[in-house]
């Protein structure tokens, strides 16, 4: 199992939070492609191999680079091309410090495949992949806006090697009770969790699953939701992590842990529930 964690967990100094990838002895680190005191897409290709320089001298690696977060929607058409360009930037970026991977929100795409909104998805997206597949980079969208049935048909539409998946199994718990409560919709947990569960939305998306966000989160019936430490949420971890070993991952398991009094201590405690995990699996 290869380990990465946050290293800005927290609000920590980047370089710092390197430091406790080392103490906790994990394998990697997962870093922001863009802003805050890294800023590596506005580096130039030499600097950013600087920095990845740096981190391997600390015997880590990149895991994936964290692209978007929700402020980019490539269904919408105004500032598309910018948004592919930006895309395109980031494929770069990937290639200089994590093999190629980042992973982002584009937006959330719709179910209806007829829709000119979900031709422009299509059309946005297979034109940042192509740009990746002759560079050498992959865009990972992460799970939880759509139904993992959406993404898998997406991925399949365009036929690239290059889009690929980032699990994140909490978001699948939030988002459903999250978007309901945005628009001013009735939440149906029933329904949600039909077309939302995190074991079932694995299974969907496994073939194409390139790194992972180790995440915990629980939905309830009110529409209420809450983001937890690793391990105490109701995305059931020791079955997700069966099914990933069944199919032979070997990618990264990201801790992300965005919220808490003690968002770092939750990282570390983390580590060791993921360590114990894996143990168990192995027995």
């Amino acid at each position: 199992m290869k380990i990465a964690i946050i290293p800005t967990t927290g609000g920590a100094d980047p370089y710092k939070g390197m430091e406790i990838a080392c103490e906790l002895g994990v394998e990697g680190v997962h870093i922001g492609a863009y802003g805050g005191p890294l800023d590596l897409e506005n580096k130039t290709s030499a600097e950013r191999k600087q920095i990845l320089a740096h981190i391997r001298s600390m015997g880590l690696e990149v895991s994936c680079l964290i692209g978007w977060g929700g402020n980019v929607d490539l269904g919408e058409e105004e500032g598309l091309a910018e948004n592919i360009a930006w895309g395109k930037r980031l494929n770069e970026t990937a290639v200089d410090m994590s093999g190629g991977l980042w992973m982002a929100h584009v937006g959330i795409m719709p179910e209806d495949a007829s829709s000119p909104k979900y031709a422009r998805f299509r059309d946005a997206l297979t034109e940042i992949v192509r740009h990746g597949e002759r560079i050498g980079a992959t865009l990972a969208l992460e799970t939880g806006p759509e139904p993992p049935t959406v993404v898998k048909g997406m991925i399949e539409a365009i036929g690239s090697p290059a889009l690929r998946v980032n699990f994140d199994p909490a978001n699948l718990l939030i988002w459903p009770a999250y978007l309901a409560q945005t628009h001013g919709t009735p939440f149906d947990y029933d329904a949600a969790m039909a077309r939302f569960n995190p074991v079932e939305g694995l299974k969907t998306l496994i073939p194409y699953v390139v790194h992972v966000h180790a995440k915990d989160s629980v939905m309830r019936r009110d529409g209420t939701w809450d983001e937890v430490p690793l391990g105490t949420g109701m995305t059931n971890w020791p079955e997700l992590h069966r099914i990933f070993r069944q199919h032979g991952y070997t990618g990264f398991y990201a801790i992300e842990r965005e919220c808490g009094e003690d968002a770092m201590g939750d990282v570390r405690k983390a580590v060791q529930y993921l360590r114990e995990l894996d143990r168990q699996s192995e027995g």
